[in-house]
Formats: structure tokens, sequence, C-alpha cells
């Protein structure tokens, strides 16, 4: 698989933000899998995995039942997965590198918690 989005790079972007926020939602800790791992587990133990093939991490809103599921894949794409009052909802949306999946990420969950 080509290697399009950095996924250590991408993990040290967003664990500011992440912190922030967890004033509004329960974010969990990120998780990872190992593209040479077999069988592939999901852990958050980064330093267990060789070779990351995706991160991810699930944002739970306070105050209600909707979540957001993100998981980057160093492919260049991520799978988002929502859970809100209107149904489940799923995209995987491509990127060209790291900076744009970052920013679209941030922008996502920013998104996910002004939904009312």
């Amino acid at each position: 698989m080509e290697r399009v989005i950095d996924l250590d790079v991408l993990a040290d972007r967003l664990r500011p933000v992440m912190n922030e926020w967890g004033r509004w939602a329960t974010v969990s800790p990120l998780t990872w899998r190992d593209a040479e791992a077999w069988p592939r587990q999901i852990t958050p133990d980064r330093s267990s995995i060789q070779v990351p093939e995706s991160v991810g991490f699930v944002v739970h809103r306070r105050q209600s039942d909707d979540v957001l599921a993100i998981t980057a894949w160093t492919g260049g794409w991520t799978d988002l997965e929502y859970q809100i009052e209107e149904g489940p909802f799923n995209f995987s949306p491509f990127y060209r590198d790291t900076d744009e999946a970052c920013t679209a990420v941030i922008k996502d969950v920013e998104e996910f918690g002004e939904i009312r």
C-alpha cells in the first residue's frame, strides 16, 4: 500500500486538539493497527506496532447518544462513521497528504460537535 498519510505525524497533530474536544465529548485514546502483524489487531500501544496501517479514535458527544468513529489509513483515506439521531452515516474521503487529512479530520470532529 502506498503511504500517503504519515500516521505518526497525524497522531502528533491530533493529540492537542483531542484534549480540547474533551470539553464537550468523551474522546477515546488513539488506537493503531499494524500492517505487518497477523492476525491484525487494534491496540492503543503504538510501541507495539512495527508498520502502522491505521490510527483511529471515537468521539462520544456528552448529553447525547451521538458517536463519531474515525479511522485514518496510511493509504490516503479515512473511514468516518457517524451514529446520530438522524441515523448512521458512513463516508470514506481520500486525501493527497498528511496535512490535508489532518485539516479534514479536525474539521469533521468540530462539525460533529456542532450538530444539535
